[in-house]
């Protein structure tokens, strides 16, 4: 499975949502990062085949989305960001709604929830009305439903739950597409083979976590400041992480050269959240 994107264009008016953006993935987890507004859930609707490109195309296994329609749209699963679900549904009438719409038959879907709804920790609340669940859990209702077609390409938009979707993700990611846009860098940190970095629409890196940290490497120090210099440093660099230490406060900062004049300077190791700030 490959999905090739190119010189992909949406405006809304005036406003630029995808600028450009080119990319490619193959089976495994890419992790799409950016701050709200970068365009990340443009490309998500895009993708899904709900909003229309102004420009550009969209390639799976060489031949444009558009023109595989359905059967493209069977080949997907679909964890949107905001909790659009059925209050008055139980969770297993809510997931058989959902195979339904997906063109799938009864007994498919049966079969899947009763893989799925340990996974998930969901066998408690099939029975439940998603109103009654907290948001956790109607979280994980949607993940259910997004991998109820056993989905070549799995597409999850800001997730909540994330310590569990991503231990889970982790493991079912070898025969698919993942992708998963937020702006938590933990969600992807250590699932991701890469990560795409947006900003204002366009793409501005896509590489590995490893290799997107050696990017920055001389660029992030650690010092000891007073209470009376944090100010100072405040409005000198960009800080990614201060901690007490001994009474004496440990500032992390992000920079192009190294700072002067403050105790103890050294260069750190850079991490994502490093990178993601610089």
């Amino acid at each position: 499975m490959e999905i090739k994107i190119r010189e992909l264009c949406k405006s809304y008016g005036k406003k630029k949502a995808l600028q450009n953006f080119d990319a490619t993935f193959e089976n495994g987890i890419y992790g799409i990062l950016g701050p709200n507004g970068a365009g990340k859930s443009t490309l998500m609707n895009i993708l899904t085949d709900n909003l229309l490109r102004d420009s550009g195309r969209i390639l799976c296994g060489g031949k444009d989305i558009l023109k595989w329609g359905a059967a493209y749209r069977k080949s997907l699963g679909y964890m949107p960001q905001q909790q659009q679900l059925y209050e008055t549904f139980t969770v297993t009438e809510f997931l058989a709604y959902m195979g339904t719409l997906k063109g799938m038959k009864k007994k498919e879907i049966r079969a899947r929830m009763e893989l799925l709804f340990p996974l998930l920790n969901l066998d408690k609340v099939k029975r439940k009305k998603i109103k009654e669940l907290s948001g956790g859990m109607k979280q994980r209702v949607l993940l259910l439903q997004a991998l109820l077609n056993d989905p070549k390409i799995l597409i999850l938009d800001e997730p909540k739950e994330r310590i569990r979707i991503r231990n889970l993700i982790s493991d079912l990611s070898q025969d698919r597409i993942v992708l998963i846009a937020t702006h938590v860098v933990s969600d992807i940190e250590f699932i991701s083979k890469e990560i795409l970095l947006m900003k204002n629409g366009r793409l501005i890196d896509k590489a590995s976590p490893e290799q997107l940290q050696a990017k920055i490497q001389g660029k992030v120090f650690e010092m000891s400041v007073g209470q009376q210099e944090l100010e100072e440093v405040k409005e000198k660099f960009e800080i990614s992480n201060l901690f007490r230490k001994d009474g004496q406060i440990i500032v992390r900062v992000v920079t192009q050269k190294r700072p002067e004049g403050y105790d103890e300077i050294r260069e750190a190791a850079p991490t994502l959240e490093d990178v993601y700030l610089y």
